[in-house]
């Protein structure tokens, strides 16, 4: 069990829902300052960046689009939080209002795969900086986190904490509501460590075996889409504990929400930068790339939320009391397991349609 409190700088930009097609561009909000935007080489230029929205998005604009803007003189436009199925959409029409997308790395292999993204220009994207294995020729990795099981720490006995998956599975000593993750990956590998699968055995996924075990505590479980609703979930009481990542955790903890995580078992991905198929902005969203892949821009963000960046050379602006936040941390990544995206690429679209058909039964 591991609870960390931290005093880092925040923002407290507020979020815009998802909006799509012609008056919902219209309506955008921009965040470029006029000064910058009258004198930089990418002055009336301008970029949607879709993530997914809270406290995670607050800090990709500090620590990302901001300093983009200030340099360059573009706007940057927030938008989210990020929908797969509407990426898809406005690629497929030919119309896509997203430029720069954060999603994570299973989703670059199936969209690239659809012809749903732009192939990243290096040229314009300085992937050297990046570590090898976050780059794909239609996505950049920009930062690395982790499924944590979480928990409210008000609604667990003192010296009881929970520890590993098998505990969230365990409404005898551990009772009251799950927050669950609505979506297959990874409730089905949390699953399956609860009915004692090892790690190493865990792919290809026991489809059936997951889906039994998540039928015990299906009764009890309350679903989130947002990673927002995963913290708020806990934060209320809604659920006792619950599937939430890593920077989710620390950004409610650090704001006094008793809460706490456990580093046992958890699972590890990581985000890329994409840009959909047919973007009328490809140079200034290349750009915006580019700088994101910056050290001092992701340890910025790391600071701010402990994702652990993909360039190597950020580790150094990183505060000392965020290292043992991030899930690279040689103590935690040691307890964690990888997501296999391989999988999941090719699986997705399957195991998606059987987790719809599951919540419904």
């Amino acid at each position: 069990m591991e609870k960390v409190n931290a005093s880092v700088r925040g923002t407290n930009c507020g979020r815009r829902g998802l909006l799509s097609g012609a008056a919902g561009a219209a309506g955008l909000l921009a965040f470029s300052p006029r000064p910058a935007r009258a004198k930089g080489r990418l002055a009336g230029e301008r970029v949607v960046f879709a993530s997914w929205g809270g406290a995670y998005q607050d800090a990709e604009k500090a620590g990302y689009c901001d300093p983009f803007a200030r340099k360059t003189g573009a706007t940057v436009i927030q938008d989210g939080p990020v929908d797969y199925a509407k990426l898809r959409t406005m690629v497929e029409t030919g119309a896509p209002i997203w430029d720069v997308v954060d999603v994570q790395d299973f989703f670059v292999f199936t969209a690239a795969a659809g012809g749903l993204l732009e192939k990243i220009d290096t040229a314009g994207v300085d992937t050297k900086r990046i570590d090898p294995k976050f780059v794909h020729p239609y996505g950049v990795g920009n930062m690395v986190f982790s499924f944590n099981l979480g928990y409210n720490t008000t609604a667990i006995r003192q010296g009881h904490a929970p520890q590993t998956w098998m505990d969230f599975f365990d409404l005898g000593r551990f009772p009251g509501p799950r927050s669950v993750r609505d979506m297959a990956q990874p409730m089905l590998e949390a699953a399956l460590l609860a009915d004692g699968v090892q790690p190493n055995a865990l792919y290809p996924l026991d489809v059936d075996r997951a889906f039994r075990k998540l039928d015990s505590i299906k009764s009890h479980a309350v679903f989130w889409s947002s990673s927002s609703q995963s913290q708020q979930l806990l934060v209320d009481r809604s659920a006792v504990m619950g599937m939430i990542n890593n920077g989710r955790a620390f950004d409610s903890i650090k704001k006094g929400a008793p809460l706490a995580i456990s580093w046992e078992q958890n699972l590890q991905a990581g985000d890329y930068l994409v840009i959909p198929k047919g973007s009328k902005h490809r140079n200034a969203a290349m750009a915006l790339i580019d700088e994101m892949t910056l050290p001092e821009n992701q340890a910025e963000v790391a600071n701010l939320m402990a994702l652990a960046p993909t360039n190597q050379a950020a580790f150094k602006f990183i505060h000392a009391d965020i290292s043992p936040w991030l899930s690279t941390f040689p103590e935690n990544d040691s307890k964690g397991i990888m997501i296999d995206k391989d999988y999941w690429r090719d699986n997705l679209e399957r195991l998606t349609e059987k987790w719809t058909a599951w919540k419904l039964s």
